[in-house]
């Protein structure tokens, strides 16, 4: 079979398992995991303060499992999001650890927001909150064995903030990340917070981002999902985090001298209508790596959807952190997790 007749086929049927994923994502969250695990708690010191984290361990892990590090938003504990996005069930089906990372004093004299909202300038690869949280993730994955190649980063509002950071100044360290409700690298709150206003471009942020891996620049996977009626942070910020890193991506390929582009334009768009009115449609857009089936950039767009995490808990404690009705955000970012496997240049696709 011709090689670009294989990728089509393959790519149109992993765009069909995915929609079939998305259609199933109205059925109810299973709450709590079953089967044998444990929770793991600790604190880490960096820069002079202390942050706190947990882990979630299933029993029957592999040799050498994936290491996912959730990072929370404003206003939320480290517990507080892990009961809403209900990671820990998927990781005790799919045998991966999850590491929910908590702030020092200092965050919760910012109403527990992270730095990466409110002063990006001040976090560095030696500073600030994003290398607390790179050393609380390279200590997780000295204790569980974890394999180095499947390390992600996934945050909800400004934990999305905070996550772009680490995308770009710990590309050696996590494979791919996901930005839930946040904005593109180092954008901060100013104009993405409340009302939309330009303060700096994608492309100026772009070559931030790029300049900020340094040394261990690669084409980095991410993954986004914002509601367009957010009024916290507007979905143009999302938006914007989507191109930025498209940008940064096709730096990255020029610099290593590979002619093609991600393009401007999705490879890709799945839509799925609401099946009720309390349902929230969305729209499914993914890029795809120059001459690859694989998935370089996904945005998903939940029409109607607020400032909440898409598709949690449903119980009444998690009620101001999650909306139900959208895609199930916690199991679309594993499976674009899953298959991506570090690599010195990149990334290679499961």
């Amino acid at each position: 079979m011709p090689l670009r007749n294989y990728r089509s086929r393959r790519r149109t049927r992993n765009l069909l398992a995915l929609i079939g994923l998305l259609l199933a994502t109205g059925a109810p969250a299973t709450a709590e995991p079953s089967g044998a695990y444990r929770t793991d708690a600790g604190s880490y010191d960096s820069g002079g303060l202390t942050y706190t984290y947990q882990a979630f361990v299933p029993a029957d892990l592999p040799e050498h499992p994936a290491l996912l590090v959730m990072i929370h938003g404003c206003k939320t504990t480290a517990e507080e999001q892990r009961q809403a996005n209900l990671l820990d069930p998927i990781a005790q089906r799919a045998g991966f650890v999850v590491l929910y990372v908590d702030g020092s004093a200092l965050n919760e004299l910012q109403q527990r927001c992270w730095t990466g909202l409110l002063a990006p300038g001040n976090e560095s690869r030696t500073s600030g909150d994003a290398a607390a949280i790179a050393g609380m993730t390279r200590l997780a994955a000295e204790r569980y064995s974890v394999d180095s190649r499947r390390v992600y980063a996934l945050g909800m509002s400004s934990g999305a903030f905070e996550t772009a950071l680490l995308g770009a100044y710990f590309p050696d360290l996590f494979a791919a990340i996901g930005l839930h409700s946040g904005a593109a690298f180092a954008h901060g709150a100013p104009g993405c917070l409340g009302t939309h206003f330009s303060t700096s471009t994608p492309e100026q942020l772009a070559g931030q981002a790029f300049s900020a891996q340094g040394e261990h620049r690669r084409v980095l996977p991410v993954i986004a999902f914002h509601g367009d009626a957010d009024p916290v942070v507007p979905h143009r910020c999302g938006q914007e985090a989507v191109e930025q890193w498209r940008l940064t991506n096709n730096m990255v390929l020029a610099a290593q001298g590979v002619p093609d582009e991600i393009a401007a334009a999705p490879s890709h768009i799945a839509e799925n209508v609401a099946e009720t009115t309390d349902d929230h449609p969305f729209t499914l857009r993914t890029w795809e790596l120059p001459g690859s089936a694989c998935p370089a950039l996904r945005f998903a767009t939940v029409h109607g959807a607020g400032h909440d995490w898409s598709g949690g808990s449903q119980e009444p404690v998690s009620a101001r952190f999650t909306d139900p009705r959208g895609p199930n955000a916690s199991e679309l970012a594993w499976e674009f997790f899953s298959r991506i496997e570090r690599t010195d240049s990149g990334y290679d696709c499961r």
